[in-house]
Formats: C-alpha cells, sequence, structure tokens
C-alpha cells in the first residue's frame, strides 16, 4: 500500500474534435514553483486518468507530484468524465487519438505551464503518443522527453493462436455490436469504438502501423520524433506488449531513446507485466523513481 499523501487536485476539459471534451484531473506538488514540470499522463485501452490518480488521490500522479512535478492525469474520448457530444456514437479510431486527442492535450498543458513539460503514456496511448509527434512534429516543440511504459505494436510474432484468435474475435465482436463491450465483458472500465479494433487487427497479420485510409504509415512517421524518449516495458509483458515489440517500437524513433526492460534482470525485485510496472507498491518504490531520474535530467 502507497504511503504517499494525497495531493491538492483540481480539474478541467479540454475541447477536441466532434464535441468532445477531454477530462484531466491536475494534481499539484506542496510547493509548486513558476518553473516546475509538468507530466501529461496518459492512459491506455479500456481505462481512464483514473490509472494514474484514483478518487481518494492515490497512484503514480501523486508519487509524480511528491516528487515536485505537476501532473494532468487524462482520459481520451468516451473515457472516464471526458464529456460527449450531444450524439453520442462510437465513431472514432486510433487515428482519431493521434490527429484530435493526445496533440489537443499537449498544446492545452503546455499553455498552463512555463516550465519543462513530459509526457508519459501507458500502454496504447504510448504508441499513439509517438505516433502523434511523428505526424505533427510542431508538437515536440514544447516537450522536454516522452516515456512509454507497456507500449508495443500488436503483431502476432508472440502469443501463439490465442492472439490471433482474440484480436480478431474482439474486432468481429465490436463490429456487430458497434462497439467492443470490455466493461460488460470485464476487460475494462471503458468500451472501444469499432474502428480502433478493426485496426488492431488489421495491423497485426503483417506487423503494419498505418492509418485507416493507408495514407500514414506510423512506422516511417516515428523517425520523426525527435524528442528524448525512454521506452519501458516489463519483462513478464507477454500479450498487450513484449519486450521485443517494445524494441521495434523504440529503434523506429528518430531521437535519442532509451530502452529499459523491467525485470529482475535490469535492478527490480520482481519481472514486472503489463500494468504492475506502473501500479502498486513495488512499481512505485522501483520503478516511477526511475522514470523521475529520467525527467530530471532531461529537464536540466
Amino acid at each position: 500500500m502507497s504511503t504517499t499523501p494525497s495531493p491538492p487536485t483540481d480539474e478541467y476539459w479540454v475541447p477536441t474534435s466532434d464535441g468532445h471534451e477531454l477530462h484531466v484531473r491536475c494534481a499539484r506538488p506542496p510547493a509548486q514553483t513558476e518553473d516546475a514540470a509538468a507530466v501529461l499522463l496518459l492512459p491506455g485501452l479500456f481505462s481512464d486518468g483514473g490509472l494514474f490518480l484514483s478518487r481518494s488521490g492515490g497512484g503514480p500522479a501523486a508519487v509524480l507530484a511528491a516528487a515536485g512535478f505537476v501532473t494532468h492525469s487524462a482520459s481520451l474520448r468516451g473515457h472516464g468524465s471526458s464529456r460527449w457530444p450531444r450524439r453520442r456514437a462510437y465513431d472514432w479510431n486510433f487515428d482519431t487519438y493521434v490527429r484530435h486527442d493526445i496533440p489537443d492535450l499537449v498544446r492545452a498543458v503546455g499553455e498552463r505551464h512555463a516550465g519543462p513539460l513530459f509526457v508519459l503514456a501507458h500502454s496504447m496511448a504510448g504508441y499513439a503518443a509517438l505516433a502523434a509527434l511523428g505526424v505533427d512534429p510542431a508538437v515536440q516543440e514544447r516537450l522536454s522527453g516522452v516515456v512509454t511504459l507497456s507500449a508495443a505494436v500488436n503483431d502476432y510474432t508472440d502469443g501463439g493462436p490465442s492472439k490471433r484468435l482474440q484480436v480478431g474475435g474482439a474486432a468481429l465482436l465490436a463490429r456487430v455490436a458497434g462497439r467492443f463491450p470490455a466493461r460488460a465483458l470485464r476487460q475494462g472500465r471503458w468500451d472501444e469504438p469499432a474502428g480502433l479494433m478493426r485496426q488492431f487487427a488489421q495491423w497485426a497479420p503483417g506487423g503494419a502501423f498505418r492509418s485507416a485510409d493507408g495514407r500514414t504509415d506510423y512506422w516511417s512517421a516515428l523517425g520523426q520524433v525527435t524528442v528524448p524518449a525512454l521506452v519501458g516495458v516489463g519483462a513478464a509483458d507477454r500479450f498487450h506488449a513484449s519486450p521485443a515489440r517494445a524494441r521495434k517500437l523504440a529503434d523506429h524513433l528518430g531521437g535519442p531513446v532509451d530502452y529499459l526492460v523491467l525485470g529482475r534482470d535490469t535492478g527490480l525485485s520482481w519481472d514486472a507485466g503489463h500494468f504492475d510496472v506502473l501500479r502498486g507498491g513495488p512499481a512505485e518504490a522501483e520503478v516511477l523513481p526511475r522514470i523521475i531520474g529520467w525527467m530530471r535530467r532531461q529537464g536540466d
């Protein structure tokens, strides 16, 4: 159990395309200075900003705030307390996160702070954030660095036949139901649009990473990411990410990259998985201090 004190918080919403407003919960350090560094925290598939900051004020954001960072725990459209337009429809896909939600959040947080700004993104949000920076390199101008944890584009190089069944089945179910019913299936807190699940299924057989219309190759766009990056993955992560696929992501980036497999071989007391690399007492004691140290070095 974490002993980190709950930080003072406030909330705001960031307008983006099609009438959506993205919820952000800000946690501040005990003694904030004008030049304090800020961190935009982006959750992955089926998650919201509560992944980083619980309602009781605990979680990774609280640890970062205690270390002096102003944290902004965001929820993408259709997730958490983000506001829907009058017409509720799951009519977006991965490209929407890349072209709209993530750039809009970076700009909004950047306007609120004079000091260094970082992005820390988990799972799907990690490679979506990198794709966003590659597609529009101007978004990088406000950033001092980006950290991804458990982020790796899914393909069929690992996971065996069960992965083929799950990825393909998820896309089919989402098409029939109009969205992937993660809440009903107890796979996460929030449902995802059919368009997103369809893209995953289209990428996986050949290891592709591209926009739905085929015009943007995100693998190529990653070469335009020149901001310093830390790509971390748990040694025991196997399905949603893996060390080999996280390495592939890191190798496509055009700037300085630190790649880190988080496990016993790199000094941890356990081999981290997909979520415990970020949440829980061991992560707070052993992983987050490494991330904090890395961000401080980039901000110097």
